[in-house]
């Protein structure tokens, strides 16, 4: 005779039982979603908090265009200064007009502290103190600076390179003028680097080094053979010198 499970009725109601609290739950839920959603005062709210968002957003965006609107004309009010330096034709009415535009680029530098703006300032800087002013020294600081600044484009930082340069060359310091150069040839540019070597040759022609200057020219000739540099060092590349340098 089989036996009678007594607990199996019971374990099932309360399996039965279980199910309908929570299709009953469910459904409670169902509904309470419902008339939460359906009440005026939560689409309201909903709708509220959507434009709010979007007033807020936009006024961060206003706020963020106006600030680079205002950095831009600064910087542009600083080249506009420098255009119109070099188009006075009194020596005394461009030596203030450089003095102005060298202020409107300090203005920039302080204002826009670390920004691609500040850092074509200093080039600017640089080269009116060194064309304009005579001033290798204070030329050469803001080259530097120029050149410790990875915003910068390419032709910029070639010009804070080429700056130091020329004011080293003027200053008859022709070993520190080649080693900016070779600076120059260590960044991951191919451009002006034909130059770069050209200087260098020139600064050891300077330095009384005749062998280590073929060297560079040589380095032209074999490296960059469609610069237009070639032309100009037709008559100084010697192979043998070269050869003897690198020996």
């Amino acid at each position: 005779m089989a036996l009678k499970l007594r607990g199996a009725r019971k374990a099932k109601r309360k399996e039965e039982d279980a199910a309908a609290h929570i299709v009953e739950n469910d459904a409670f839920q169902e509904q309470g979603k419902k008339v939460v959603l359906e009440h005026p005062y939560f689409i309201l709210g909903c709708v509220a908090v959507i434009v709010a968002i979007v007033v807020a957003a936009m006024l961060i965006s206003s706020v963020v265009k106006s600030s680079s609107d205002a950095k831009s004309l600064e910087y542009a009010e600083a080249i506009e200064a420098l255009d119109k330096a070099e188009e006075e034709d009194s020596a005394d009415k461009a030596k203030a007009a450089y003095e102005k535009a060298i202020s409107a680029f300090e203005k920039v530098m302080k204002n826009q502290s670390g920004s691609i703006n500040a850092a074509a300032s200093m080039v600017y800087s640089g080269r009116i103190y060194k064309e304009n002013m005579n001033n290798c020294d204070k030329a050469v600081d803001f080259f530097r600076q120029a050149k410790n600044n990875g915003k910068l484009a390419t032709d910029l930082r070639f010009a804070a390179y080429e700056g130091e340069a020329f004011c080293r060359f003027d200053k008859n310091e022709f070993k520190e003028a080649a080693a900016v150069w070779e600076e120059w040839l260590n960044q991951n540019t191919e451009i002006y680097k034909d130059y770069a070597l050209y200087y260098i040759a020139m600064s050891y022609e300077k330095l009384g080094d005749a062998g280590k200057a073929a060297v560079y020219y040589d380095r032209i000739k074999n490296e960059y053979p469609k610069s237009i540099l070639i032309a100009k060092i037709a008559g100084k590349v010697t192979s043998k010198e070269s050869e003897k340098a690198q020996n």
